[in-house]
């Protein structure tokens, strides 16, 4: 390693004094909830490639497996996989996935202590349905997805991929989705046909594919492009064709349909949340959200313990707006300039003296996403006193619009 100094000497650094960079975090990590047939059980395992889940969880014919090939098809490069397989083969039920009962994290609370997730997905919940002894009733499969969408809306910094049931048409499709609520969340339709050698396979849940698929356009063209209108590669055809009438139906009720163009393949023809809020019917607007509070909240760590006064604030300040102003650069952001777009404030009138007192400090971020054109706000606190361990849970997790 080549040195910086140039003459020997005593040359005193000071850490305070370097300018720290906010770096955004790695988006498109998708977590897998299923049943395999080998693997650990109830402890999320990170893949990075279709073969290397294969080697830790076999390569059985279900729905877990295409998934995940699929995934990695359409351009996902990083999965956990999450075996929710009870002990002794038998058949999973709905706490398997949820994981509320037992002393041992299980399901999605095992998955609440991996931060670098991103999307959430259970194309073999479907599997199970009316197959397993804990999934005869449409009300088992319904739990399940909507403890997903609790997972995602608890932690604010992922977002799920919801499947329909096996055999709905359209319309059973939209009665089905309107159980939601939620701009955590979105709902595809129809399932997919996926190849084996020269077989077609029965319809498989599509989830996997599009978690691959966004995965690729985060890499190539960032969050705030809408994960709509890109081809889906690996499979041969929908399980059933959606005419442009129906299409029209499904997106006014927020369902995004698949459908086969001529030339063109397969494609996502839509890109809207379960949300009622018109400020988050888009997903790209949500996953960006969230991309800025994970990143803002990864890089604030190093603020602990320091000092708080107007020089931190400044480098807070400096920090968070080249991250925003970059953003702004590529188009994730409305406004013919910076002003227009975000604006970040973190000053007296943030941090008055009896916060200060408390070791609170408080950043206040304002942006304005591609769609809507609104200033969604983001306020980040950050504590220093002692507390109990329920206020440190609850003061840990900046809050997001």
């Amino acid at each position: 390693m080549t040195s910086l100094y140039k003459s020997p000497g005593v040359h005193i650094e000071s850490a305070g004094d370097r300018y720290v960079p906010l770096e955004r975090v790695e988006t498109g990590v998708t977590a897998f909830l299923g049943v395999t047939d080998q693997g650990p059980r109830n402890a999320p395992t990170r893949v990075g490639t279709f073969e290397q889940y294969q080697n830790v969880f076999g390569a059985a014919d279900t729905y877990m497996t295409h998934a995940l090939r699929g995934f990695f098809d359409n351009g996902g490069r990083t999965a956990y996989v999450l075996n929710v397989g009870p002990e002794g083969g038998l058949d999973p039920m709905p706490d398997d996935f949820i994981g509320l009962q037992g002393t041992e994290p299980r399901g999605l609370l095992a998955l609440e202590r991996i931060d670098d997730v991103d999307l959430v997905v259970a194309p073999d919940l479907m599997f199970h349905y009316r197959r397993s002894v804990g999934f005869q009733e449409p009300s088992h499969v319904l739990a399940v997805q909507r403890a997903m969408i609790e997972h995602c809306e608890k932690l604010r910094d992922r977002f799920c991929l919801l499947d329909s049931l096996p055999g709905h048409d359209l319309e059973e499709a939209l009665r089905w989705r309107a159980r939601f609520d939620s701009s955590h969340a979105s709902f595809y339709f129809p399932w997919i046909k996926v190849r084996k050698g020269e077989e077609v396979l029965a319809p498989i849940p599509a989830s996997g594919h599009i978690a691959g698929m966004i995965a690729r356009t985060d890499r190539q063209e960032g969050v705030h492009r809408a994960p709509a209108n890109q081809p889906l590669q690996g499979l041969v055809d929908v399980a059933r064709r959606v005419r442009k009438r129906e299409r029209d139906h499904a997106f006014d009720h927020r369902v995004n349909t698949l459908i086969p163009f001529v030339g063109r393949g397969v494609r996502i023809w839509g890109a809207r949340t379960l949300s009622s809020d018109p400020a988050l019917v888009q997903i790209n607007v949500r996953r960006l959200l969230i991309l800025v509070r994970k990143s803002v909240e990864k890089y604030a760590q190093w603020v602990v313990f320091e000092p708080n006064e107007p020089t931190l604030w400044k480098k807070l300040v400096r920090s968070v707006d080249v991250f925003l102003g970059d953003l702004w650069k590529q188009g994730a952001l409305v406004g013919g300039s910076q002003e227009e777009a975000y604006y970040v404030k973190c000053d007296e009138e943030t941090n008055p003296p009896e916060a200060r007192d408390v070791g609170e400090l408080l950043v206040e971020i304002g942006i304005a996403p591609v769609k809507p054109a609104e200033f969604i706000v983001v306020r980040i606190h950050q504590w220093t006193r002692e507390r109990t361990d329920a206020e440190a849970a609850e003061a840990a997790t900046p809050a997001v619009g």
